[in-house]
């Protein structure tokens, strides 16, 4: 029998009672379970499963290529409302998508990443105010975990290149003009201050910026199917 704090990814259906369920954890990294008896009244299992909820599984360890068993599960830290806040929770779920598809592979424990979601999920929870910009300043901060944190040398150049990750006298047909100003504004930008980064127009050019960004050094990135509704909530 293991045990491990977790973050829920996603999970599907399988079967008529059970659920997979994708979940970046603690001790073990990227693991799927599969969490039988999931919609019994008895066992209320499935309530648990909010996108980037923090729960703490007790299973048993896969045999050959099977998934693991979950044999129990509980609720880890209890966030006050980024579940319930309609804003939160759409930035909550544009994360947890692309942290779904960027995590697969990483099967190995990385104690300082899974704090990072966690402490930064938590600074998100306490914040009553200035937290439209909380999916940019993730994003960038969590590109160093993954391997292509931006350089922030040579700030004073004009353009930013989405391409190479630096600062450029001249353009790489992908850097809009301006866009320099805009990612010296995310790499300064503390999100601990009761201020936002970006005015609306600047919001919606950046998410542009860093989701090109993702697109051209991770493979088979794709968009979030939650990127319209995010961008409606932010108009």
């Amino acid at each position: 029998m293991r045990n491990t704090k977790a973050f829920i990814l996603s999970y599907l259906k399988y079967g008529d009672s059970s659920l997979i369920v994708r979940c970046y954890t603690e001790e073990y990294g990227f693991k799927s379970f599969i969490l039988k008896n999931s919609f019994s009244k008895k066992q209320k299992k499935s309530h648990f499963l909010l996108l980037l909820n923090e729960v703490d599984i007790t299973f048993y360890p896969k045999k050959n290529n099977s998934l693991e068993l979950i044999k129990d599960i509980y609720q880890g830290y209890v966030f006050k409302d980024i579940h319930t806040n309609i804003i939160k929770s759409s930035i909550i779920t544009f994360i947890g998508e692309i942290l779904n598809q960027t995590l697969k592979n990483e099967e190995t424990q990385d104690i300082s990443l899974y704090n990072f979601i966690k402490n930064n999920l938590i600074c998100l929870d306490s914040k009553e105010t200035h937290f439209a910009d909380f999916h940019l300043y993730f994003l960038l901060k969590f590109s160093k975990y993954i391997g292509f944190y931006p350089l922030n040398s040579n700030s004073e150049f004009p353009y930013f290149s989405l391409k190479e990750g630096t600062f450029s006298l001249k353009t790489d047909n992908l850097s809009r003009e301006g866009n320099a100003e805009l990612w010296n504004l995310l790499f300064i930008y503390d999100f601990n201050l009761a201020v936002n980064c970006f005015t609306s127009s600047q919001r919606t050019q950046m998410l542009d910026e860093i989701l090109t960004y993702y697109e051209m050094h991770l493979t088979n990135f794709k968009k979030p199917v939650s990127l319209d509704i995010l961008r409606l909530i932010f108009e």
